[in-house]
C-alpha cells in the first residue's frame, strides 16, 4: 500500500511539473511574441513603447522597445516616466469620489452650487448639471480642448499657454457653442467636463485641488513616481509627433510638458507604467474608494454598449469580452491602460510617439500594433 501511494505521489509530482513546464513555455512564447510586435512598430514610426502585462495565469511583464530619447539614441527603460494625456481623468474622478465620500461634494449636486455665474451662464445646459454628469460625459457641454481655433494657435505657434488662463480659454474656445454636442444626458466625451471638477475641488478644499491631488492622491499612496503638473525632475521621455502631418518625427516634449503643466483635470498626469497601472489595479480591486463608490463609477451610461462610467471608459469587444480603464491622446504621447476583470489582467502601453494632429501613418502602426498585442493575450 505505501508503494501504491508513492507511486501516485510521484506521478501526481511528475504532472504538476509538466504542467508548469507547459504553461511557462506558453508565458515565454506569448511574451516573446508580444515583444517582436513592438519592436516592429518601433522598427517603423514609433520612438519609444512600453508595454505592461499582469494576470495570475502570465505573471507580470514588461517590455520596452525603441528610444527615450531618439536625438542621444537613449534606450527606453522600464522605470522611464511618461506623460499620460487623458488618463489623467481617471486620477481627478478618484480624486473627486473621495470628496464625495468625505462629505464634501454629492454626486448629483448641481455644479451651479460651486461654480460662477459667468461659468453657468455661458453653456446652455450648465444650470442644469450635475458634478455625475461631469464625471461621465453627459453635460452636453461643449468640448474646449477640440475647438479648431485653439488648436490651430497652438499649434501654429501663435499662442503661449502660459498668457491663457483656464476662465479665459473657456470664454473664448467653449461658451455658447453648440455643435458637437449632445443633449444633457447622453454621452459625448468633452474635456471641459474635468476642467470644471477641478475648479469645483478648488472651492471645496482649502489648498486647491492640485495639493489634494498631490497629498491626498498621489502622497497617500505611496506613488513615488506620478506627478500632478509638475514636470518630473528624472527620467521623463522625451516626446515626439507629426504635427506638421508629413510623416516626419519631430521632437514635442517641450509642448507636451508645457501642455501637460497647463491642462487643468483634463491632463495633468505623468507616471511610470508599472506605478500606472498598480494604481489601476488598486483601484479596481478596492483599495482606494469604498465598495458602494466604486459601483458607482463602474455603473456605465449604457450597459449593453458601455462607453463610459465615471473617470472610466468601458468596451465590451471580442476577444477579451469586457475592459474597463482609460486612454489618452496627446500630441506627443499615446496611451492605453485597462484592466480585464474576467480574466484579473492589466494591461497598459505608453508609447512617447503622439497620434494627435499626426499622419495618419503613425495611428496605423500603433493600432496595428496594439491588434495584434490583444490576439496574442486572448486567443492563442
Amino acid at each position: 500500500m505505501r508503494s501504491s501511494n508513492l507511486k501516485w505521489t510521484v506521478a501526481a509530482l511528475l504532472f504538476c511539473t509538466v504542467i508548469i513546464s507547459s504553461c511557462a513555455q506558453t508565458k515565454s512564447k506569448k511574451y516573446t511574441k508580444i515583444q517582436r510586435y513592438i519592436d516592429a512598430a518601433t522598427g517603423e514610426n514609433l520612438v519609444g513603447v512600453s508595454v505592461y502585462i499582469k494576470s495570475p495565469k502570465l505573471g507580470q511583464w514588461i517590455g520596452t522597445s525603441g528610444y527615450a530619447d531618439l536625438e542621444r539614441k537613449t534606450p527606453l527603460k522600464k522605470n522611464a516616466i511618461f506623460g499620460l494625456a487623458s488618463i489623467g481623468k481617471t486620477y481627478i474622478a478618484v480624486a473627486v469620489l473621495r470628496l464625495v465620500e468625505e462629505g464634501k461634494l454629492g454626486l448629483d449636486d448641481k455644479i451651479s452650487d460651486y461654480l460662477p455665474k459667468e461659468i453657468i451662464d455661458g453653456f446652455p445646459t450648465a444650470k442644469h448639471v450635475t458634478i455625475r454628469n461631469l464625471l461621465g460625459h453627459t453635460s452636453g457641454l461643449y468640448n474646449y480642448n477640440r475647438n479648431p481655433e485653439l488648436n490651430e494657435l497652438y499649434l501654429s505657434g501663435n499662442l503661449k499657454l502660459d498668457t491663457l488662463s483656464h476662465i479665459d480659454a473657456l470664454r473664448r474656445y467653449a461658451y455658447g457653442i453648440t455643435e458637437h454636442t449632445k443633449p444633457l444626458g447622453e454621452y459625448k466625451y468633452s474635456s471641459t467636463n474635468y476642467l470644471l471638477l477641478s475648479k469645483i475641488m478648488d472651492t471645496v478644499v482649502a489648498k486647491g485641488h492640485e495639493e489634494y491631488m498631490r497629498d491626498d492622491i498621489i502622497k497617500k499612496y505611496q506613488l513615488k513616481d506620478t506627478y500632478y503638473k509638475q514636470t518630473p525632475p528624472e527620467r521623463l521621455v522625451e516626446h515626439y509627433g507629426d504635427i506638421d502631418q508629413n510623416n516626419s518625427t519631430e521632437n514635442l516634449t517641450k509642448e507636451t510638458i508645457e501642455t501637460t503643466n497647463w491642462y487643468s483635470g483634463d491632463d495633468g498626469v505623468y507616471a511610470t507604467i508599472e506605478e500606472g497601472s498598480l494604481f489601476f489595479q488598486r483601484l479596481f480591486k478596492g483599495e482606494i474608494l469604498s465598495k458602494a463608490t466604486l459601483k458607482e463609477m463602474t455603473t456605465w451610461n449604457d450597459n449593453k454598449n458601455p462607453d463610459y462610467g465615471l473617470g472610466l471608459m468601458a468596451d465590451k469587444g471580442f476577444p477579451y469580452k469586457f475592459l474597463m480603464g482609460h486612454s489618452g491622446r496627446g500630441i506627443g504621447m499615446t496611451t492605453d491602460l485597462y484592466y480585464f476583470p474576467k480574466q484579473d489582467m492589466t494591461v497598459a502601453i505608453f508609447c512617447n510617439s503622439g497620434l494627435r494632429s499626426a499622419s495618419r501613418n503613425y495611428a496605423k502602426t500603433y493600432y496595428r500594433m496594439r491588434k495584434r498585442i490583444i490576439k496574442k493575450l486572448f486567443l492563442f
